[in-house]
């Protein structure tokens, strides 16, 4: 489980500051990361993909699988992912294959507490036991008080995000359309 194999995809994270691609063909992979605090998502996206597609010999009409890191994270970030994956597996037909990005935290481990900072000593968080998931928005004393391993989002992971795509593919969990996963409001919202 979790290893490479024989398909044709693309995983698109767009929840942090970095944006992160990844196509596979095959055995090889080919990624590409943002510039950290860049921001400029909407205008890096599909010029990065075409790139990537390129490098990998492929073009997006031939994907297996459009996997999408679905939150937590920026707001805006989230739907320009959503909305690109949504569009690229309507037009080859690929799978969706949505995933979070505590989930790819925590991989490796069999309990843990994934946190990804949203500022002002609130976190987004997952609590991991086993093959139970519990998501939640709580402040930096609430995850204090949880007794497990903390691993903190720094910057992005590929080969974390890789592994958790294919082990969803493993285990047939896809998605007939992508849809952003929020844990709290946003500031216009709340």
């Amino acid at each position: 489980m979790g290893g490479k194999r024989d398909l044709k995809a693309t995983i698109i994270d767009s929840t942090a500051t970095e944006l992160l691609l990844i196509v596979i063909n095959g055995r090889d992979e080919h990624i590409y990361v943002g510039n950290k605090g860049a921001r400029r998502h909407t205008s890096e996206i599909l010029t990065e993909l075409d790139k990537l597609f390129t490098e990998a010999g492929i073009s997006a009409k031939e994907l297996d699988y459009v996997g999408v890191v679905v939150g937590a994270g920026s707001f805006t970030g989230i739907r320009i992912g959503v909305a690109t994956a949504n569009a690229m597996a309507y037009a080859s037909g690929a799978k969706i294959v949505e995933l979070t990005e505590m989930e790819a935290l925590v991989i490796d481990e069999e309990k843990a507490l994934a946190l990804i900072d949203c500022k002002h000593n609130n976190f987004y968080a997952m609590v991991k036991d086993g093959d139970t998931k519990e998501y939640l928005a709580i402040s930096g004393e609430e995850a204090d008080k949880y007794d497990l391993k903390k691993v903190y989002y720094t910057m992005p992971e590929p080969q974390k995000i890789i592994k958790t795509f294919y082990q969803k593919v493993d285990n047939g969990e896809f998605s007939a359309v992508a849809k952003p996963f929020y844990l709290k409001k946003s500031s216009a919202e709340a």
